[in-house]
């Protein structure tokens, strides 16, 4: 009897145990289904209107979610919201305001850009690890050269939004530090990536794609297209000449450029200060067209935030960076004069 009784404590132990890890388990399943949400995610954050009470709120929420992550790593939806989180810090809290540091800051200046390379490649690691979690193989294809394979796996509008979101970070890092040779012989897969994601939703946030294309047709290497498209012949370069093929403008850098400003204008309803700054900053200063450049900054500081309030830390983040360039516009031009 008395051996019974504990061989029923063992199991009744056992079950107790079981069930603290199971009600544990589903607990952070239910965390990382929250925060991995539109709802309870991201978008907390881009709701606000105030960007330092971010900047301050962000880093120890970042801790939070690759806390949860790393009791739920085949989440792949917690990949992304993860990755998501140290991109956009790494773009707006650390490479934005190092590139307005005054020049005899230069080097606080570097030693931000290497952190936001960091963080760049650290995001983009997570949110590849959510697309290999959707789509098993997809991370040996790319390492294997097998673009074509990598980008065929991604089939569904949805894939379109880790593609971004991978590719620009990937572009992000890159532009932190332009002379790592490695990272730059790499960016044809995140150029082949990001045209995919146009294919499957070119609407994607607004134009947010077409937004990164204004920076890759005007101021990047124009071989890494080339080369997306020769290492993804059936995929990547069929797509490509099509769809500017069908536009008339397969070979005009500048009329890719402006196209990709006016769509992007057009699914925005012109309400992303972004685009302003993207063309002003790259196609304008190229072109040492300063009328063209004050007009669009003037353009994107006349955006209301209040008036868009999923976006206004976004809105406000770029409005700063625009108020700043006009402030600084003699260090782009040769002359101001109109």
């Amino acid at each position: 009897m008395k051996r019974i009784s504990a061989v029923l404590m063992a199991v009744l132990l056992l079950l107790s145990l079981f069930s603290c890890v199971s009600i544990e388990d589903i607990a952070m399943r239910s965390a990382a289904n929250m925060l991995s949400s539109d709802s309870g995610g991201a978008n907390i954050f881009t709701m606000d209107d105030d960007p330092e009470l971010i900047a301050d709120a962000l880093p120890l929420a970042m801790k939070l979610y690759e806390m949860v992550l790393a009791s739920n790593p085949e989440h792949a939806a917690m990949q992304y919201a993860t990755g998501k989180n140290f991109i956009m810090y790494a773009n707006a809290f650390i490479q934005t305001p190092a590139g307005m540091l005054p020049d005899d800051e230069y080097l606080k200046q570097e030693v931000m850009l290497a952190r936001a390379k960091r963080m760049y490649l650290r995001g983009r690691d997570y949110v590849i690890d959510g697309i290999e979690l959707n789509h098993p193989g997809f991370i040996t294809a790319v390492d294997d050269n097998r673009l074509d394979d990598a980008v065929s796996m991604l089939k569904e509008p949805e894939d379109a939004a880790m593609l971004y979101w991978a590719a620009s970070a990937w572009i992000g890092a890159y532009s932190c530090d332009p002379f790592d040779f490695e990272l730059a012989s790499s960016l044809y897969v995140p150029s082949a990536m990001l045209l995919r994601a146009l294919e499957l939703d070119g609407g994607f946030s607004n134009g947010a794609i077409h937004d990164v294309f204004i920076q890759i047709y005007s101021s990047l290497p124009y071989s890494h297209i080339l080369k997306a498209a020769e290492s993804a012949p059936e995929t990547t370069a069929k797509f490509n000449n099509e769809y500017y093929g069908s536009l008339g403008i397969a070979d005009s850098l500048e009329k890719k450029t402006m196209h990709h400003f006016n769509t992007s204008l057009e699914l925005s309803g012109g309400t992303n200060p972004g685009t302003y700054c993207s063309y002003a900053s790259s196609v304008s200063v190229k072109k040492q067209n300063y009328k063209e450049y004050k007009s669009l900054l003037e353009k994107a500081l006349e955006i209301n935030p209040a008036d868009y309030p999923e976006n206004e830390l976004v809105i406000s983040i770029y409005q700063e960076k625009a108020a700043w360039m006009l402030e600084h516009a003699e260090d782009f031009f040769i002359t101001l004069e109109e």
